[in-house]
């Protein structure tokens, strides 16, 4: 039986030249050994109207069909060889047209703005939305193109459940052999402060609860050097200042039944690197 295939979704929009988000999807694509998809998201057209019939809809057609073409034709020439294909879906939304290719997805990536039928995308509670209720990670490409560095960053808040997010962290890190920084940042509570509380202590701890959750993927990932960074401060501040020696941060969702948190919400709007979004299991 043949294996299944696997595909990075990327979404295409009317931007000239292609987006950044073709580009890095080509590239992620290539060093991962999946197929790509290219998509584009049209508003349905209404029933009757001149898109509907005749030459209006085979204009509006071959408008579409351009976004799909030079899509494909740019992934191709940044990464000979790799297998791409386009769809074109007519959905009320960017989000909703993409989570019909979510379940044959490893991951979907979009560019940080967008236009035509991403434009919704410009609004932060539709990029919130899709992040928060993809069964896979959604990249989101933000910052200027520039030489890997060598750096994946991985924000862990030590009080749910990492396994997703460090899954696709470490295994981020070793396609681009990257070394990983696991973030985590803290502040101590006001009231443990007024106690006196040993704060050197309380680091410790964390130290010891990140190291736990590390072990055994350093264990499935022995060729991944990894950078141990617990330290006081914000964790949206701190993520954003290591974004900008990185090639990738990731954080993650809450799960289905809710929104982003803070955190993920203030990186993928202010980081200077692509950000990859992991969806909480359950």
């Amino acid at each position: 039986m043949p294996a299944q295939r696997e595909f990075i979704v990327v979404g295409a929009d009317d931007s000239a030249p292609p987006n950044r988000a073709i580009g890095w999807a080509a590239d992620e694509a290539a060093r991962t050994g999946r197929d790509l998809l290219i998509v584009h998201v049209v508003d349905a057209p209404v029933h009757g109207s001149a898109e509907d019939t005749g030459d209006g809809a085979r204009s509006v057609m071959e408008s579409w069909s351009s976004v799909l073409r030079a899509g494909h034709e740019f992934a191709q020439r940044r990464q000979p060889g790799l297998t791409v294909e386009t769809s074109l879906v007519r959905a009320g939304s960017a989000s909703a047209g993409l989570k019909r290719h979510a379940a044959e997805a490893t991951e979907v990536v979009i560019g940080h703005r967008g236009r035509g039928g991403f434009a919704e995308l410009l609004l932060g509670s539709t990029a919130l939305h899709l992040a928060g209720h993809l069964p896979v990670p959604l990249i989101i490409v933000r910052g200027q193109d520039m030489d890997q560095v060598g750096e994946v960053v991985a924000g862990l808040d030590l009080l749910t459940d990492p396994e997703p997010l460090l899954e696709h962290a470490f295994a981020a890190a070793e396609a681009r052999g990257a070394r990983l920084r696991a973030l985590h940042a803290w502040h101590p509570a006001p009231l443990a402060v007024e106690a006196g509380a040993d704060l050197q202590v309380v680091e410790n701890t964390l130290r010891d609860h990140l190291a736990s959750a590390l072990a055994p993927w350093r264990d499935r990932h022995p060729d991944v050097k990894v950078v141990e960074d617990v330290g006081l401060g914000h964790a949206v501040h701190r993520l954003i200042l290591a974004s900008a020696h990185a090639d990738l941060v990731v954080v993650g969702s809450h799960g289905p039944a809710l929104p982003l948190g803070s955190v993920a919400h203030g990186v993928i709007h202010h980081a200077d690197c692509p950000v990859a979004v992991v969806h909480a299991r359950g």
